[in-house]
């Protein structure tokens, strides 16, 4: 019996550890409102509302001209993939704004991958680009930019 009562707590944290997911590498977002006018956030369909539920701290809902915001985001879906979807809008211009990380099989081997992108409407200018990459933890900074 004495077995059990050390063995119990031991058997309770390998359960509880064992469904544990672990998270993808973080992405470091900045958000740069380059127009003349004031922006708000919009977090549009699953994958943009899961960008919202996982970032710290959260988007700030409106950025003013020639400000910015900086969140960082975290996907607990997998080790080997991340992802933010942002929306902004002023007024009829939008910027829809994507960057993912994915480690899958090429040629049986695991290689990491970054992309990114960017997709206007209404007459917005939307910029995007990795401006670093840690290869040792693949986590990443991006800049999304509206103009």
């Amino acid at each position: 019996m004495k077995n059990f009562s050390v063995l119990a707590p031991v058997a309770l944290a390998v359960v509880v550890t064992s469904g544990v997911v672990q998270a993808g590498p973080v992405v470091d977002v900045t958000f740069k409102n380059n127009s003349a006018e004031k922006v708000s956030y919009h977090a549009v369909g699953q994958n943009g509302l899961s960008t919202q539920l996982n970032a710290r701290p959260r988007p700030i809902a409106e950025v003013e001209s020639g400000s910015m915001s900086h969140y960082r985001v975290q996907s607990n879906i997998s080790p080997d993939a991340n992802y933010a979807v942002v929306t902004y809008r002023a007024g009829s211009k939008v910027c829809n704004f994507t960057t993912t990380y994915l480690k899958g099989f090429q040629n049986g081997v695991r290689i990491p991958k970054w992309n990114k992108n960017a997709t206007a409407e209404g007459g917005a200018r939307c910029e995007v680009k990795i401006t670093t990459v840690n290869y040792a933890t693949h986590a990443w900074a991006v800049e999304f930019v509206m103009r």
